[in-house]
């Protein structure tokens, strides 16, 4: 079993979410103008749907890494929950300000994407920081619980099932009966 590291993947949540968001912002005009044009074409928007199945692959294979996966899955939500409830709170001035957070410098102005003040990101961001915390505090009193004595990181390869430990069943001996190989 690999050492949990979350808080590093909080790090790497947040920095991997907030560089998501800017792509994100940056795709997503770019998709929903082929659809305020009814264009049929997929050419120019197939590279923004790709560069957005790539953004959530990644994410996914940070959320999903044993050791830091616990802390990115909180990153994220913390992140996407941080920024979502504040975009639904303050005023709609700051609003627009705290979205030029997730624009890249040269980029041209677009403007954000509709997924940053639509509520999507609260809708999203609670559930990944309650996922999270909850894998974060199970991986946390797992790595916290004593391995006993000549017991290896990982776990033999078990052939019948089961859980570490678990031995396989035995039908009851009988007196004079004697013991199948093994």
């Amino acid at each position: 079993m690999t050492k949990p590291l979350p808080a590093l993947g909080l790090v790497i949540g947040v920095v991997a979410t907030y560089i998501a968001l800017g792509a994100s912002s940056y795709a997503t005009p770019r998709l929903i103008r082929r659809l305020q044009t009814f264009r049929d074409n997929l050419g120019d928007s197939l590279p923004w749907l790709v560069l957005l199945v790539v953004i959530a692959v990644v994410l996914g294979l940070l959320m999903t890494a044993p050791a830091i996966g616990a802390g990115v899955t909180t990153g994220s939500g913390l992140l996407l929950t941080a920024v979502g409830v504040a975009t639904m709170l303050l005023p709609m001035r700051q609003s627009f300000d705290l979205m030029k957070l997730f624009e890249f410098p040269g980029a041209p102005r677009f403007g954000a994407s509709y997924f940053l003040f639509d509520g999507s990101m609260i809708l999203l961001g609670i559930p990944l920081l309650l996922v999270g915390i909850r894998r974060w505090t199970q991986e946390s009193k797992q790595a916290r619980l004593p391995k006993p004595p000549g017991l290896q990181d990982t776990y033999p390869t078990q052939q019948w099932g089961g859980y570490p430990g678990q031995q396989p069943y035995q039908p009851p001996q009988h007196p004079g009966q004697q013991q199948p190989p093994r």
